[in-house]
Order: C-alpha cells, then sequence, then structure tokens
C-alpha cells in the first residue's frame, strides 16, 4: 500500500494532543483513542491513498493499565424496556485469559433490543447490552498470548477457545466453551462481573458487553484484525452482517449463475443477499411481506420481489412458478415458521438447499412431507454464518479492504454515545438498517 506515515510522541506523564488543520478527522480520531490515563507511545495516521481515508495505529506503551480499575461512561439498562442511561461504572483489569478493550464504535442489533425488552426470557438486570463492535486492547490478562495493547480488533458474541472437538473440527462454529449464552452475566474464570457501580455488579451480555468505553471479554471471543481497516465501518461484522453473509457463501454456496431465494430483507436478510451478489447468482429474489424494503434491496443485489401477500397460493408454489421448478439455493432469515417450511420447499428437486438463520420460537415445529427430502432437497441451519470467529473473521474484513465486500450500503444512522437511545428509537420504528454508535461522541 502506498501510504503516507506521520507519528507522534508523547511523554508518559503528560497526555498527547494533535492538531491538524488540512485533515480535520485526525484530530477527532486521536481522541477517540485516548485512555483515562495517557498510555500511548506513538501513534502512527496512515493516509490510505486505496480507500482515501485515514486509519490509526496504536502502539502501547507496557500496559500502563494493567491492573488498574479504569472508570469510564457506560450504558446501563436497569429496567426492561426503559431508555438506557449514561452512568460512569468501574471496569475491572482482566484476568486469567482475558482482554480489556477500548470501544470506540459500536451498532444496535435486533439482539440487543429483543433482550432489553426480555420478550419470552428470565430478565437480568441492571446489564450492559452491545455485541457488535470494533475497538483497540488496552491491557490483557494472564495467559494471552496472541494478542497485545493496541492491537485492533472485533469482539463477538460467541467465540472459538480452540481446543473443543467443535473448534478442532473443519465443519463446525460451535465452541463448546464460548458458545453463546444469553442468561450467563458474568465472567466464566470466576463468575463475577467486571463492571461494577458503588460496589454493586452491572451485568455483562453475552460475553460482550461493548455499549461501555471499555469493556472486558474472553480472549477467544475476540478476533484481531488488519490495523488499517476503518473500525466505523468493520464493526458491523461483528454479529448480523457476516452471519447473513457467511449463511450464503459458507453454507448455501451458491454457484456462478445460479438462482437465490432470500426470505426476510432486514440487516442479516440483506448480508445473505449480498453473499448471493459476491458469489454470482443470476437471479435474487427477494421475499419479504413489506414493501418498502425492496428498493433498498437492490443496492445488495436482488433483482426481483416477491410480497407473499400479494398472491393467493403459498409463496413456495409462486416461487416455483417463476424459476422452471424451484429455486437452487434459499436462505431464511426471518425466524417466522412458516417462512422456514416455505423456504424449504421451494427449492428445486434435485439439487436444492435450503439454510435456516432465523431463530424460531422454542415451541415451533418445522412440518414438511417427508417426499421433499427424498427427492433430494437439502435442508441445513447454521450459526453465525458458520464463521469461526478468530480463525475467520479476519479474512471477511480483508474482504471488504480489497472491495469485494460493500459495508457502507448497511450503514444508514449514526449517532453519539450519549443519545445511544436514538439508536433504540430507529430500530422499533423499522428504520434503516444499522445505526453506527461513536463512543467518542
Amino acid at each position: 500500500m502506498n501510504s503516507m506515515y506521520m507519528s507522534l510522541t508523547s511523554a508518559p506523564s503528560k497526555q498527547a494532543s494533535l492538531t491538524c488543520k488540512n485533515i480535520s478527522p485526525l484530530d477527532s480520531y486521536f481522541k477517540r483513542c485516548q485512555a483515562p490515563k495517557p498510555q500511548f507511545t506513538r501513534i502512527f495516521f496512515q493516509v490510505s491513498k486505496r480507500r482515501k481515508q485515514i486509519v490509526c495505529q496504536v502502539n502501547m506503551s507496557a500496559q500502563s493499565t494493567a491492573g488498574q480499575v479504569i472508570r469510564c461512561k457506560a450504558a446501563v439498562a436497569w429496567e426492561a424496556g426503559k431508555p438506557l442511561v449514561i452512568e460512569e461504572v468501574e471496569v475491572a483489569p482482566p484476568q486469567a485469559m482475558e482482554v480489556r478493550l477500548k470501544i470506540l464504535f459500536t451498532s444496535l442489533c435486533h439482539t440487543d433490543v429483543y433482550f432489553w425488552e426480555a420478550k419470552g426470557q428470565t430478565p437480568l438486570f441492571p446489564r450492559i447490552f452491545g455485541h457488535e463492535a470494533g475497538g483497540i486492547v488496552d491491557s490483557v490478562g494472564e495467559g494471552v498470548t496472541h494478542l497485545k495493547p493496541g492491537d485492533h480488533v472485533l469482539p463477538v458474541f460467541t467465540g472459538e477457545c480452540g481446543n473443543c472437538r467443535h473448534c478442532k473440527s473443519k465443519e463446525s462454529n460451535m465452541c463448546d466453551l464460548l458458545r453463546i449464552n444469553t442468561d450467563r452475566g458474568v465472567m466464566l474464570s470466576d463468575g463475577k462481573t467486571r463492571f461494577s457501580i458503588n460496589g454493586k455488579p452491572i451485568y455483562h451480555f453475552v460475553g460482550t458487553s461493548t455499549f461501555s468505553e471499555y469493556t472486558v471479554a474472553h480472549v477467544g471471543s475476540v478476533a484481531k484484525i488488519n490495523p488499517a481497516a476503518p473500525l466505523d465501518k468493520v464493526c458491523i461484522l461483528s454479529c448480523g452482517i457476516s452471519t447473513g453473509l457467511g449463511a450464503t457463501l459458507n453454507v448455501a454456496k451458491p454457484t456462478k449463475g445460479s438462482t437465490v431465494a432470500i426470505f426476510g430483507l432486514g440487516a442479516v436478510g440483506l448480508a445473505a443477499a449480498e453473499g448471493a451478489r459476491i458469489a454470482g447468482a443470476s437471479r435474487i429474489i427477494g421475499v419479504d411481506l413489506n414493501p418498502n424494503r425492496f428498493e433498498e434491496a437492490k443496492k445488495f443485489g436482488c433483482t426481483e420481489f416477491v410480497n407473499p401477500k400479494d398472491h393467493n397460493k403459498p409463496v413456495q408454489e409462486v416461487l416455483a412458478e417463476m424459476t422452471d421448478g424451484g429455486v437452487d439455493r434459499s436462505v431464511e432469515c426471518t425466524g417466522n415458521i412458516n417462512a422456514m417450511i416455505s423456504a424449504f420447499e421451494c427449492v428445486h428437486d434435485g439439487w436444492g438447499v435450503a439454510v435456516l438463520v432465523g431463530v424460531p420460537n422454542r415451541d415451533d415445529a418445522f412440518k414438511t412431507r417427508p417426499v421433499n427430502f427424498l427427492n433430494e432437497r437439502t435442508l441445513k441451519g447454521t450459526f453465525f454464518g458458520n464463521y469461526k470467529p478468530r480463525s475467520d473473521l479476519p479474512s471477511v474484513v480483508e474482504k471488504y479492504m480489497n472491495k469485494e465486500l460493500e459495508l457502507e450500503k448497511f450503514i444508514t444512522h449514526q449517532v453519539a454515545f450519549r443519545d445511544i437511545n436514538k439508536a433504540f428509537d430507529y430500530m422499533l420504528a423499522g428504520e434503516g438498517i444499522r445505526c453506527i454508535i461513536r463512543m467518542d461522541a
């Protein structure tokens, strides 16, 4: 990469500052990288000619915050469904096999909203939500060898311990140790939280809790990425976008020129469509009950649309008529059991593959005729797009860096951290796809 570097060295006892009249984002990015106590000995600002943007590479001093409690701002959910409150919290240092991260950007996922509303589950409050984010390693706990302060990372709601049967398998990403657990609000190593306010514990969420300026995560749930990747873009790869993208590329695996149906055109479904576009599908049919989503979905490769409400027959029959017997691949991203059945029954016999991504209600039952399987249709499920967080996410980031994957079109809103409740308002109103929350504002 042809680049220009500018470095700044700061004395350990003084906070460093930078003023640049010609390139205004530099000062803002520098401020986002500040810790409560100075810990940066050298900051490198890299102007990338390839992407025409500024990135920040940080070399940390010898863990100046290691072993110390950090006080910072966090958005705390005190009760189900009530607005988050910006509070000053204490973040304890990382213990064995843990890392403490400085979160620079985070985004809101529907999963955060679902558990914030506490629908169909045992509520656990007070809690710090958030699980799509990008940040920098602040300090590391005992036993951590592959991460160091200054590394650019994506925290992930699931993990990769590297030792269990799932992690050693090339076919699975469902780590025995770090698989998602929405009920657990404490760390694995000692059963305690790393967040507190005046001695009162504040619970974690899916091991990430990124609605805080600093958070602590298990090392197996942190993916080290290319430091040149803009964290305000790639942060959305921590959950929904990778889930949809991987469901298509890793599980459905459409061939060039094939026909793909996408059920549900929310963020995950649009990411699945993006995967079909990358794979070279010739027809990408979006299926959704909301026709207002159709125009936006064209940006992600959708070529045709079907609204089941516009037809007096099952949508699987409509799709079969449109495609001479059925689509080659389908990806279901709604969690609606009827959509799941339709996604399976709309694929072509002999070679059709349907992939289920959405999470159904616990008591839902999938019903179809056994002959659909005997006629060589395949039904698969997937978790996080079959990506192993530490091993595979860096390569997804590189797809973006190489301009194979387009992320900007997913980002429809940005808000300051102090306005985080606006992000909830946008999602509850069905407005936009992803809202970036800037932790520096």
